[in-house]
């Protein structure tokens, strides 16, 4: 398999600083991420090769064996192919895909050409390709089993164990690296997955118009007040909430800014917020709910639509509350 160039996946400079890094990773992320792009599993594909990109190169340790790694081969393999013999696979899912269907209809050109030319190869001749290849196999298969019986041990059952817990360790750890973009959901392990109805057309259009930062909560007005969805936004932007299902609905928004995964709040329990806090707020939880509802207009269907500014200064129809109140379900 040929292997995936990151740079080329982040559309930077293999010279590329960390922040060039990071600032490209964020536009990708926002442009593929599977909330903007639903149903799109071209979209998915690139939006998780962009991650595991970020993930090596952001991390001055992996970059470093990474370009050791892709500089060793360019010199034993300046002319990288796929498996199948066509174009390298840039890590682009859109341009692969069509670089892949020009290079099969050359292929099938040119085997239709010269099919007549590969089956003048002798019965001897195929034999004797078989022979030496078996020969190569088992001289082979001599050299690895001696190299590997004397150079390495045998693993016991507790070091395996070690082995796979580092694993598991060492993926967690990639996973906090990666900084928080627009749509991510930080809070999914408090307030469980988000909730969609992917028959409904009833949004919510966020437009943040202060400096800072926002964790933005869609909760249901009826007991037991659950939270459908947390979408994280930057400042002076705006994020679409698409896919509402029908109900009566308020919203607590937590604003700060720079995002750490090593905040904590309640006694360590949860994990992720803003260094520089600037509080939680609710809104739209009395007359002035958010209806989310399909009504029949004449011969078309109507879904219910909002728009929403925010701003933790605007203390109209605001009410502060505590960070118990907004982690509570």
């Amino acid at each position: 398999m040929a292997e995936k160039n990151y740079y080329i996946i982040l559309e930077v400079k293999s010279t590329a600083t960390f922040d060039e890094i990071k600032s490209a990773y964020r536009i990708l992320a926002k442009k593929y991420h599977p909330d903007k792009n639903i149903g799109n599993k071209a979209a998915e594909e690139y939006f998780k090769e962009v991650q595991q990109a970020y993930t090596v190169l952001s991390n001055p340790e992996k970059r470093k064996k990474y370009d050791l790694k892709v500089s060793y081969g360019s010199r034993t393999q300046p002319q990288q192919k796929s498996n199948s013999g066509g174009p390298q696979y840039t890590g682009n899912a859109y341009q692969f895909a069509q670089q892949q269907a020009q290079y099969k209809q050359k292929q099938t050109f040119a085997q239709t050409k010269n099919h007549s030319s590969t089956e003048k190869v002798t019965e001897k001749e195929n034999w004797q390709i078989l022979v030496s290849v078996g020969i190569a196999m088992v001289l082979l298969y001599f050299i690895i089993s001696y190299s590997t019986e004397k150079t390495t041990p045998q693993l016991t059952t507790s070091l395996a164990k070690e082995r796979i817990e580092k694993k598991n360790v060492e993926a967690t750890t990639e996973n906090t690296e990666r900084p928080i973009v627009n749509y991510d959901s930080p809070y999914t392990s408090i307030f469980g997955e988000d909730i969609y109805d992917i028959q409904s057309k009833s949004s919510i259009v966020f437009f943040n118009e202060s400096q800072s930062e926002a964790i933005v909560c869609l909760v249901e007005k009826s007991a037991p007040n659950k939270t459908i969805r947390n979408l994280y936004m930057t400042s002076e932007t705006e994020i679409k909430m698409n896919q509402i299902p029908n109900g009566e609905y308020f919203l607590k928004i937590y604003y700060g800014n720079d995002w750490s995964p090593q905040k904590t709040f309640l006694k360590q329990e949860i994990k992720g917020g803003f260094m520089k806090e600037y509080g939680f707020i609710k809104l739209n939880d009395e007359s002035d709910a958010l209806i989310m509802k399909k009504e029949k207009r004449g011969a078309l269907d109507s879904y219910s639509a909002y728009e929403i500014k925010i701003d933790p200064n605007n203390s109209q129809n605001v009410k502060r509350i505590t960070a118990e109140s907004f982690f509570k379900n």
